[in-house]
């Protein structure tokens, strides 16, 4: 990356006088064609901007959809924070209490909610008409079904004919007439390109490679990659013109800067997380590494075969580009898989040492490179500064779930009400109480690792709410502090909490009764759905593994909530839930009761079911409440979920609730979410590519959101 290297712009653009008085041709013609390195590989800047704007102008449409829905437009940017509460939120009912409430007031509450007698007679009439239908034909059902007297909406309520059987779900509640008159204000659904192509063309572009790399992924990065190696080689030898592969490298430091980011431009204009870019800041990394080492090479070999290698390197100029090299090849280390993976720390700290290092040596390197540095350094500040920005400095209470997912910490943050999107997740840190206010706040934000969870909740609700699984140092020591009790508490349950053990041997009672106050630093929000909008489709099927039941939980709370305010274009909503241990239904069943229950409806019908698969026996004896005692709606079953099933059943029931025209419109797709291991979104994907023409067809398109971790 020498500066003197640089090619003089008078022997690159004409023959010397002399030559051209004479008319012979110089014996060196060829500097004639030769670029100027610094102007060219701005230009491919330039290439690699416009193809990103041409993916921008793609998803246009799809960004004016989202961006002109008023409920969305203020959302997803910054957190925005409620009433302060000095009191710790109010648990629901405990899970034993639920076990054994077969008979308990809750439960004939929960009854009462269903229907009367004559209308689930009137069901059944319908009904047994229906059983008759094959597993993959829906029944048909009468208007008297979908409505009657008391306003509920019924749909064949039974167990035997739903997902990995049949297709039938759910109760709601119709707006009376005695209920305000409410506007429906839908968001309008704008399909995706792929969506209007195959099914199996999606499948295909979908396909994971690997972990993590699709055929799409692959695709974007052949096309970067030869954009790169154009760069490079277009006139140009490696072996004989090593420069060209500095400027190269020194082109894509503000990309591989910006792409670094949580608050990068590029996320912001495609509607693309940054996690989700993640990838290409890995390729584009890399790739500047392989250009550094080129260029090094190049000149290496050069200076071995004059024998000046040590001359060369007394002189300060390249004594820089030495070191630089060294930090370009220790950031390479660093960041690969295995380290990045089992030794976090070691992979942080090579990457603040190793960038600091590079970037300081190629200046005094090659001080053309200057305005690259420049514009690098530009973006990473304006990213922290929006760090800052949505940073939130609060109260958290956070409260240990012993059998949710085998140990999990729920964090409730109930001074932060709005300002997320559905789908969407924080970067948290714990302020040590140790430390006085702003000391501890400067220290968590300079000094402490800020951990993403997904938010459990919707907004504009009673707060912020995540849960994290215990896996991992950090959220051990988390879920530990919640088991130490809140000092508030009655003195008797102190005792009691002296170690983990003892924790464990506490009634289940007791300990989800503990919760625990802490000062955080709550970050974000970041991600999420993107430009997609769940309610503009038809129906959704939300499928989550494990600890990914955060993601749904949210987008649930908040598709109900927009369609009891007309909001939402969904008819059919079908959760299928993954677990290994039953006991973590057991846990999450206070939270799931309330979004169960019957709510207005002032457009139309809304079918809902939920049902949770385990695929462990217990060690413990199972305490599951009883079929009878569990809303409308909720089923809990032994195996692995059919995804297939699932998602033709959800394709069928928005064909049937569309049947008729009695709705006024064509149904308008169906949408996929996905959060959980690498398997599940394989899974999904692969039962997306084996959706018939025909109901693709007729349905709108299959699209899908995917939240996957363990990448």
């Amino acid at each position: 990356m020498s500066s003197a290297a640089l090619p003089s712009k008078t022997s690159a653009t004409s023959p010397s006088p002399s030559s051209a008085a004479s008319g012979t041709q110089p014996a060196a013609a060829s500097p004639a064609h030769k670029l100027d390195p610094l102007i060219f590989v701005f230009h491919v800047d330039l290439v690699l901007i416009s193809l990103f704007a041409l993916y921008v102008l793609l998803t246009l449409p799809r960004a004016l959809a989202h961006v002109f829905q008023p409920s969305e437009f203020f959302n997803g940017l910054f957190l925005r924070a409620g009433a302060q509460s000095s009191e710790a939120p109010k648990r629901t009912q405990s899970t034993r209490t639920l076990t054994r409430a077969d008979t308990s007031q809750s439960n004939r509450t929960l009854a009462r909610a269903d229907t009367s007698q004559s209308n689930r007679t009137l069901a059944r009439a319908d009904t047994s008409k229906s059983h008759g239908h094959s597993k993959s034909q829906p029944a048909i059902r009468s208007q008297s079904t979908r409505t009657n007297r008391s306003g509920l909406t019924l749909v064949e309520p039974s167990d035997g004919d739903h997902t990995l059987n049949s297709h039938a779900h759910f109760v709601t509640r119709a707006r009376s007439r005695r209920s305000p008159q409410v506007v429906f204000n839908a968001p309008t659904r704008v399909p995706s390109w792929t969506t209007l192509t195959h099914p199996r063309v999606v499948y295909a572009l979908n396909y994971r490679l690997a972990t993590g790399l699709s055929v799409a992924k692959l695709a974007v990065l052949f096309a970067y990659l030869g954009v790169v190696l154009y760069a490079g080689l277009y006139r140009s030898n490696p072996f004989t013109d090593p420069v060209r592969a500095g400027y190269v490298a020194m082109s894509q430091i503000p990309i591989v800067v910006s792409l670094a980011g949580k608050n990068n431009w590029l996320s912001l204009a495609c509607g693309v997380g940054y996690e989700k870019l993640n990838y290409l800041h890995r390729f584009a990394g890399r790739l500047v590494i392989l250009a550094v080492n080129v260029h090094a090479l190049g000149y290496l070999y050069k200076w071995s075969l004059n024998g000046t290698i040590n001359s060369e390197f007394a002189r300060p100029k390249f004594l820089a580009a030495l070191v630089a090299l060294g930090a370009a090849d220790l950031l390479m280390v660093g960041t690969a898989d295995y380290v990045r993976r089992r030794m976090y720390n070691l992979f942080v700290a090579t990457h603040i040492v190793g960038l600091i290092t590079f970037i300081v040596a190629t200046y005094f390197h090659a001080p053309t490179s200057l305005p690259y540095i420049l514009c690098g350094l530009g973006l990473y500040l304006c990213d922290h500064l929006f760090r800052l920005a949505k940073t939130r400095y609060t109260t958290a209470y956070i409260t240990p779930e012993v059998h949710l997912n085998n140990g999990s910490t729920r964090i409730e943050i109930p001074s932060l009400t709005s300002g997320w999107r559905a789908g969407q997740h924080v970067r948290l840190r714990v302020v040590n109480p140790s430390r006085g206010s702003w000391l501890g706040w400067w220290t968590a934000w300079c000094v402490g690792r800020a951990r993403p969870f997904t938010i459990a909740s919707a907004s504009g609700g009673k707060g912020l709410e995540m849960i994290a699984k215990k896996q991992g140092k950090w959220t051990g020591h988390l879920y530990q502090m919640a088991t130490g009790g809140d000092s508030e508490r009655p003195r008797e349950k102190q005792g009691q909490e002296k170690g983990k053990k003892a924790y464990l041997d506490m009634d289940p009672e007791s300990a989800l009764a503990l919760t625990r106050k802490v000062r955080v630093l709550v970050e974000g929000p970041y991600s999420g759905p993107g430009h997609t909008l769940f309610t503009a489709y038809s129906g959704a099927l939300l499928i989550a593994g494990g600890s990914g039941i955060t993601y749904i939980l949210s987008v649930l709370e908040d598709i109900l909530q927009k369609h009891s305010e007309g909001r939402s274009r969904l008819r059919v909503i079908e959760v299928v839930w993954s677990i290994g241990d039953p006991e973590s239904f057991s846990a999450l069943l206070p939270t799931l009761i309330p979004l169960l229950r019957p709510r207005a409806s002032p457009h139309a019908p809304l079918c809902l079911r939920f049902t949770v698969h385990y695929t462990r026996a217990s060690a413990r004896p199972l305490r599951l409440p009883a079929p009878s005692s569990l809303p409308v709606g909720l089923h809990i079953t032994p195996g692995r979920p059919n995804v297939q099933s699932a998602l033709q059943g959800t394709i069928d029931s928005v064909l049937v609730a569309h049947t008729g025209g009695h709705l006024g419109e064509l149904p308008s797709g169906v949408i996929v979410g996905t959060c959980g291991p690498v398997e599940l979104g394989d899974e999904v994907t692969a039962s997306v590519g084996r959706v018939p023409w025909r109901p693709w067809r007729d349905v709108g398109g299959v699209e899908t959101v995917d939240e996957v971790f363990g990448w």
